[in-house]
């Protein structure tokens, strides 16, 4: 088994089923997964801020909700996917501080929506709350799994 890692800025499409993604420290980040069942392909973007952020992409990360799903797109898209076989499954978007930015929701809003717009189906979400989570996916299985390093509360999706 290959497992990747995704730290803030980071994504990753792969065609090995021996594959596990993870996003650690999933506080108002979203970490997002995609998967094209009939071509064998997956995805994995941990997304640090909402749409139309600014973020400096020119140095290869994708840090807005935006940047991280068009660039996801482009490479499945590159390797013959199309948006309709697509599945997300998302997980993140808390507000771990009381804050009047919002940050946590505005990802999740942003996510929910971009995916909306570009016609991918939503599988699974788990987001929103005060409290961080890691996800994983096997790229295998499709399965995302949530835990709550705090409560020890470990969910699957």
């Amino acid at each position: 088994m290959i497992h990747y890692k995704l730290n803030i800025g980071d994504l990753i499409v792969s065609q090995n089923k021996q594959v596990t993604f993870t996003c650690t420290g999933l506080g108002s980040c979203i970490g997002l997964f995609l998967q094209d069942r009939t071509l064998g392909l997956s995805g994995g973007a941990h997304i640090l801020l909402p749409s139309y952020s600014i973020s400096p992409e020119s140095i290869g990360k994708y840090y807005t909700v935006d940047s991280s799903i068009e660039q996801l797109l482009l490479q499945f898209k590159s390797k013959g996917s199309t948006t309709l076989n697509l599945r997300a499954k998302i997980t993140g978007g808390a507000s771990l501080l009381s804050s009047t930015f919002q940050t946590g929701k505005k990802n999740a809003d942003d996510t929910i929506d971009q995916l909306i717009k570009n016609f991918i189906f939503i599988a699974a979400t788990d987001v929103g709350g005060q409290l961080s989570r890691t996800a994983y996916f096997d790229c295998g299985t499709g399965v995302m799994t949530v835990r709550n390093p705090e409560t020890k509360e470990i969910k699957t999706y």
